[in-house]
């Protein structure tokens, strides 16, 4: 079955969705078909909005552009190489701000249905607006799936996707 055309990102992603996007838009828009898995760091993935929008790969791909998106194995191999917990990396590269996610809990997803997602690099951001000294750099590849509800998904295990022998997040 051909999904439907996506919606265009400047018609659907309001002025704070798209300054989260290096370039205010994304790099690639893709459809993610059944069974692709999600995974972010956060306190809970539903808010009175829905189901949380933003997402990493679980496992890696490249991009029909080129450009390689990390999966978890991958990401915490960049965090151990830096010496920090599995979620500092991640808050410092997809740029999440304290105020927005408390980012307590590594919670994995599959997509049901599938999906549009809107795929690009993290732009900066500030740390907390208390302090406009202080940016998070960002960089790292974000998946941002609009309009996902419960029945688009289920919660899956991050277990075997982890890398083998890692403390996860024990840093």
């Amino acid at each position: 079955m051909t999904p439907p055309s996506p919606p265009g990102f400047t018609t659907i992603a309001d002025s704070q969705t798209q300054r989260a996007f290096l370039g205010g838009r994304p790099e690639v828009v893709a459809w993610l078909g059944p069974g692709t898995k999600l995974f972010k760091w956060t306190k809970t993935i539903v808010s009175s909005r829905g189901i949380s929008p933003w997402w990493q790969f679980l496992e890696s791909r490249t991009l029909a552009t080129g450009g390689f998106c990390p999966g978890i194995q991958e990401l915490q191999e960049y965090a151990s190489r830096l010496g920090v917990h599995d979620r500092d990396y991640a808050r410092v590269r997809v740029a999440v701000t304290e105020e927005w996610n408390k980012m307590t809990n590594p919670v994995a997803i599959e997509l049901l249905n599938g999906a549009w997602g809107y795929i690009g690099k993290a732009a900066g951001q500030l740390k907390t607006s208390r302090d406009p000294k202080v940016f998070f750099i960002g960089g790292e590849y974000q998946v941002w799936v609009p309009g996902l509800t419960a029945n688009d998904i289920r919660r899956i295990s991050l277990l075997p996707y982890l890398k083998p022998n890692s403390p996860f997040g024990a840093r």
